[in-house]
């Protein structure tokens, strides 16, 4: 169990530049409009385990910019210092091959097992903020998912998603 764990995280670069055309349908942008583009390297004791790719909408760059590179929390961060509440979120969960960025960054042989999380985060009236693909060394997290037919509906999607990617 990590409860004592000493989370970390840096950034390792941020960027503005257009929207692709999933980067734009997630956030409900067109394509080429501007984003932010955020690569940061998170920790926990020192030791790599996840590395984030995360996209923010043009209206909340200026915001992320704002803040330090080595803020333990960017989601706190935003809350803190301009009220924003992430308040939904939608996950997709898969397995992938760690890539020659992946592998040297996160420090596994590259092909090596990654868990994948994509999320899309949006405000209480469902504006998206944040479109994200993280991956998570193996063996560095446990996710914990409970589903309640009386909270929400259950839905069950079986299906290539590459094409969400």
């Amino acid at each position: 169990m990590r409860d004592e764990s000493r989370a970390g995280g840096q950034v390792l670069e941020r960027r503005r530049r257009a929207a692709d055309a999933t980067e734009a349908e997630r956030l409900a942008l067109c394509p080429g409009d501007p984003v932010l583009s955020v690569l940061r390297l998170r920790s926990l004791d020192g030791e790599p385990v996840v590395l984030e790719r995360a996209v923010y909408a043009g209206w909340i760059a200026p915001a992320v910019e704002r803040i330090a590179r080595d803020c333990e929390s960017i989601t706190q961060a935003l809350h803190e210092n301009v009220g924003l509440v992430l308040a939904y979120g939608e996950h997709l969960i898969d397995a992938v091959a760690a890539g020659v960025e992946d592998s040297r960054l996160l420090v596994v042989r590259r092909g090596g097992p990654l868990l994948r999380r994509r999320r899309i985060v949006t405000t209480h009236e469902g504006r998206p903020v944040e479109w994200s693909d993280d991956r998570y060394r193996a063996g560095s997290v446990t996710f914990s998912v409970r589903d309640s037919v009386d909270a929400d509906p259950l839905v069950r999607q079986v299906g290539d998603l590459r094409s969400t990617s």
